[in-house]
């Protein structure tokens, strides 16, 4: 109870390194307390405060995820998000595993979150329900909608905050209000604000077993189900269909195997992409993965030691590694506070195992990076586009379905940066190297195109997209926000040779170039037609020629 105590605050409370937010009643006096974990972006059982404050006081615990039944969002592009969908379903079997091996389980709930909880809070008898902020505009408008319902139904809320280092609201009151609006003012905010809070102890630390879920569901161990029903459910007490199309069964909701882990197909996948069995290159998911990840990472001591200088431009640096982070940060398996206390750690072990002095700041590059643009974009619900946004500068890009459907689907005629978007298409991952140049390719570079469009397919596609951090991106390379209105333009042609000088990444994901001489594989249209015809790639017939003739002419 008292370690308890210490996990959570009041809201207002002025501790900045608190875990916890209470909406309403602390679990105490009599009767059987029943507590709902929603998962979000959180698949995890380590740094979990919502999670383990569940766990230590509830009498009974049930642990859910909710999928949209339609997925109506991701109907387009289906086979390339499909990378996506598969990390998703990794993870989700291994929290269930996870849960499983601690006596519990996970119920994944199909529907909306406040059609679902409507209907499922009273029937599970909840007194309380935990989940992890959400720090993005839309998140925060659905807790907040949540939370109300909860109030309503006399169910206390239990918020944690994990999904970033710091507290944004924290960080937005040690900036007098005002956002930092470069990097140099946000790594000057954090010189104030000090190192984040640790991660709060790992719910498989605690204890060997959890609280069980409640027996299932029967109209004799719920007497109040009929009412649920009546009250809940229209059609007869059968169904219940939202204007957006979801259907939730009120049967569903006592028959326990209809909470089972979806499958691909479910997911809108057809046949052959369900059965589709990934190679070792691609990226898996789930909270085991990824912190097998997290320390083959830290086994890197010399990367630590010296990160921050002189970066180095090796082919295989381009292909997805063992030690790769950012998927599994985005879909919450892995903790950013943990990450951060690790290399901290690590860096102290490595330069004498002295506190007094702080690690440098950049040795945490992405991690911060990420961190700034969630705070960047916390209270901007436009983040994502060019109208209403007041950090976008009003550039007059173009439209045009021909160059983006050329560029989006690897048929551009310049090596690099089809190759790159193979990658990601196959892959669902790209070096952010390779991103850089993509991104400038069909904005500022040389297409002109609006950058908005190229941030909804990387959102799509990419496993490690996260609203803040693709929208940043997209709005920084295109040279619409941040640090400058960019005047320079990066060559295709100069930035792969000097990323790929030897052209083995090209060759690895264009395949048909393969056989060219490297002196011409950036260039393929410069290489005489005997070099082409002997290397079986004939220019506008194997491979496209270049849609811009004079690429550094279309950069001006």
């Amino acid at each position: 109870m008292e370690r308890m105590q210490n996990c959570i605050t009041d809201s207002n409370s002025p501790n900045d390194d608190h875990w916890m937010t209470l909406d309403g009643p602390a679990m105490s006096g009599g009767g059987v307390k029943h507590a709902v974990h929603w998962f979000r972006r959180d698949l995890r059982l380590h740094d979990n405060a919502s999670l383990l404050a569940a766990a230590r006081q509830a009498d009974n615990l049930r642990c859910v995820f909710l999928l949209d039944c339609q997925l109506e969002r991701h109907q387009q592009h289906r086979y390339l998000a499909a990378n996506k969908w598969r990390f998703l379903v990794d993870c989700l079997r291994d929290l269930d595993e996870s849960l499983r091996r601690l006596g519990s389980r996970l119920f994944v709930v199909r529907g909306q979150p406040l059609e679902a909880f409507r209907r499922l809070l009273p029937l599970w008898g909840a007194s309380h329900l935990s989940f992890e902020e959400d720090c993005t505009p839309l998140g925060r408008d659905r807790d907040s909608a949540v939370t109300k319902l909860a109030h309503e139904l006399g169910v206390t809320v239990l918020r944690g905050c994990s999904q970033t280092l710091y507290s944004q609201q924290v960080l937005m009151q040690a900036s007098g209000g005002e956002l930092p609006l470069t990097f140099a003012k946000f790594h000057r905010l954090l010189l104030t604000v000090g190192s984040p809070p640790a991660p709060c102890p790992s719910l498989q630390d605690e204890a060997a077993t959890l609280p069980p879920p409640p027996p299932p569901l029967t109209p004799q161990l719920h007497p109040g189900f009929h009412r649920g029903l009546s009250n809940s459910f229209s059609n007869n007490n059968k169904t219940s269909s939202s204007s957006n199309g979801n259907t939730c069964n009120a049967a569903s909701f006592i028959d326990e195997d209809a909470f089972n882990l979806p499958t691909l197909g479910e997911l809108g996948l057809d046949q052959d992409e369900a059965n589709y069995q990934p190679t070792p290159v691609l990226i898996r998911g789930g909270e085991t993965e990824a912190l097998a990840r997290l320390t083959r990472h830290m086994e890197r001591r010399s990367w630590v030691a010296t990160y921050g200088g002189k970066p180095r431009y090796q082919s295989q640096l381009l292909m997805p590694s063992g030690t790769c982070l950012s998927s599994h940060l985005a879909f919450g398996c892995l903790s950013p506070k943990l990450v951060y206390a690790q290399l901290t750690d690590l860096y102290r072990k490595i330069k004498g195992g002295s506190s007094a002095q702080p690690p440098p700041l950049h040795i945490y590059g992405e991690l911060l990076w990420r961190e700034y643009l969630y705070l960047t974009a916390h209270a901007n619900p436009n983040f994502d586009r060019l109208e209403g946004n007041p950090m976008c500068l009003p550039i007059p890009w173009c439209r045009d379905q021909a160059a983006f459907g050329a560029w989006s689907t690897a048929r551009t005629g310049v090596p690099w940066i089809d190759a790159i978007m193979t990658q990601i298409r196959l892959e669902g991952w790209a070096h952010p190297y390779c991103r850089y140049s993509a991104v400038a390719f069909l904005t500022r570079g040389h297409l002109f195109q609006n950058w908005e469009d190229g941030a909804k397919l990387f959102e799509q596609l990419l496993i490690d997209a996260e609203w803040p951090t693709n929208n940043g991106l997209w709005l920084w390379m295109s040279g619409s926000a941040f640090f400058q209105a960019f005047g320079c333009a990066y060559s295709p042609v100069i930035a792969g040779r000097k990323l790929d000088p030897q052209g083995d990444y090209i060759r690895h994901y264009l395949p048909q170039l393969a056989r060219l001489p490297t002196r011409y594989l950036h260039e393929p249209w410069l290489a005489p037609p005997a070099v082409q015809e002997a290397a079986g790639c004939i220019i506008g017939r194997h491979y496209p020629a270049p849609m811009l003739p004079d690429l550094d002419e279309a950069a001006e």
